[in-house]
């Protein structure tokens, strides 16, 4: 019988399980920026006249509203941010700090179509608690059983709050629960 000796070199190349694109969080910034940009663009050409001055005036006073500092909000400031044609770090990341106020001001379908933003447009929280109102009126005329009567009632009070401002909704749900003892 012979041995042979051998000998292996293997190189261990360790590589990190994350690309560099993965580490950084400003790549996704940048591509959410883009969004942005193309949502703004759509809102612009929806509006008549100085649509830029309009949409710079709102987005400014919302950024005011929700306690935003540090960044100076007019029209060329905002429409350089988010254009960044230098591919700016810092302008990508005031436009991250002004999307919710963006957000909140162009229109909801607009912001509903780019994923900036979700919830109903007005007529949509209207159709829904008429459609939750009739269920419950359905289930009483038809007397099915409490509990399902129950259930309708309740989505449509839910429906009937949700057409309310967040802030009015704290102090009606505060005075049913007032007077609803009356009830019992």
């Amino acid at each position: 019988m012979q041995t042979v000796n051998a000998e292996y070199h293997n190189r261990r190349v360790t590589h990190g399980l994350k690309t560099e694109n993965q580490y950084e969080a400003r790549r996704r910034d940048n591509i959410k920026r883009r969004n942005i940009l193309e949502a703004v663009r759509e809102w612009e050409a929806s509006l008549p006249g100085q649509a830029q001055e309009t949409i710079a005036m709102l987005v400014a006073e919302r950024w005011k509203g929700l306690g935003g500092r540090g960044i100076t909000v007019n029209k060329q400031n905002l429409f350089r941010y988010l254009k960044n044609e230098t591919s700016s770090e810092r302008y990508t990341g005031y436009v991250m700090q002004l999307a919710p106020a963006i957000a909140d001001t162009m229109p909801i379908e607009i912001a509903r179509a780019y994923g900036l933003k979700q919830g109903k447009t007005e007529a949509e929280l209207v159709a829904s608690a008429m459609k939750e109102c009739s269920e419950a009126h359905q289930a009483k005329l038809l007397g099915l059983p409490l509990k399902k009567l129950e259930q309708e009632i309740r989505e449509a009070a839910i429906a009937l709050i949700n057409m309310l401002p967040a802030d009015a909704a704290g102090p009606l749900l505060a005075s049913i629960t007032a007077v609803a003892p009356q009830f019992m």
